[in-house]
């Protein structure tokens, strides 16, 4: 099992997951809720995920791949656009 912590500096908001989009500006088709919320960690198996946020507040980046090894922590972090 691994630790994921993803950050986001506009609050508390819905983690999503799904395929890697083709291209930095194409959002995750058909998202899937996670049940997990940004700013605090949580635990996943071992694995390659793509995370995206739930939410109409613009950010960047659309999404963000994670690699979670097995006994470690990976943090990522969203942006609030201004």
């Amino acid at each position: 099992m691994a630790t994921v912590r993803i950050s986001f500096d506009g609050g508390n908001v819905p983690i999503v997951t799904g395929d890697i989009p083709p291209d930095d500006q194409t959002p995750i088709v058909d998202p899937t809720s996670t049940g997990f919320t940004t700013n605090q960690p949580f635990v996943v198996a071992e694995g390659v995920y793509c995370f995206g946020l739930e939410t109409a507040e613009p950010h960047t980046p659309l999404w963000q791949v994670v690699q979670a090894v097995d006994g470690e922590q990976a943090e990522i972090a969203f942006r609030k656009l201004p």
